[in-house]
């Protein structure tokens, strides 16, 4: 593959958090459950969402909601993206109409001021954090965390002791998504997590409970936009301390 078309860079991995910085690479439309804060480091970022295409001035964030469809440009600009699970934090303005905003000059500041080893836990305060959860969201993003590879909808609805009807509602009240997409996003982490202790890619498929190192591929095609190869292998994958995955 073209280097030009590779991400580069590091991705670190946090408890409900990520932050890349690096080297933008080629990209489809794609969507994704966690809320995306990126902004161009010393160029302008482009961002298409819904068929309109934005630039953004370089140090400017744009705030891209969980499940919006996306892509990043142009190739080879540096950038750095943070990303949030929707379940644990949500930037002010997110989540309301539809495409992505920017963000304002108090948190694109605190944001450019965030190096690579930072947490984002310092950044809260410049979040919008919903009521506190109902017992039962608290406890599906618990069980979330412990779930084994091979969790499925119907096992997570028994663990948490609700219909699976009920398991949708709740999957949609925290996570925007339904439980079959929460659990193909914590899969790609597994295996972003393995890639950080050199795993193959087909290592890293296994380890996120993929059927194979395709099936890795065409998830990771669906929820970055680019194959394991493009988006994961030039980049260094590093897991911050966290309390219990991400």
């Amino acid at each position: 593959m073209n280097q030009a078309k590779r991400w580069r860079g590091s991705l670190t991995i946090g408890d409900g958090w990520a932050i890349l910085e690096g080297v933008a690479g080629a990209n489809a439309p794609h969507t994704h459950l966690a809320h995306q804060l990126t902004a161009g480091i010393d160029g302008p970022l482009e961002v298409e969402c819904f068929g309109r295409l934005q630039i953004i001035p370089p140090r400017q964030y744009v705030v891209i909601p969980s499940g919006c469809a996306h892509a990043i440009g142009p190739i080879e600009t540096r950038l750095r993206s943070i990303y949030f699970d929707r379940a644990r934090a949500a930037p002010k303005g997110s989540g309301h109409g539809r495409g992505f905003n920017l963000a304002d000059s108090h948190l694109s500041a605190a944001l450019d001021a965030l190096n690579e080893t930072g947490s984002p836990a310092s950044l809260m305060g410049a979040f919008a954090i919903g009521e506190q959860s109902a017992q039962q969201k608290r406890s599906l993003t618990q069980l979330l965390d412990d779930a084994p590879v091979s969790a499925t909808p119907a096992s997570i609805a028994h663990d948490l002791g609700v219909s699976p009807s009920r398991l949708r509602q709740i999957s949609h009240a925290t996570f925007g998504a339904p439980i079959s997409d929460v659990l193909q996003w914590r899969q790609l982490q597994r295996a972003a997590r393995a890639l950080s202790d050199n795993a193959s890619l087909a290592e890293a498929a296994e380890a996120g409970g993929f059927s194979d190192q395709s099936h890795f591929t065409r998830r990771m095609r669906r929820w970055f936009g680019v194959s394991p190869g493009a988006g994961l292998s030039g980049l260094e994958v590093r897991i911050a301390p966290m309390r219990q995955g991400c």
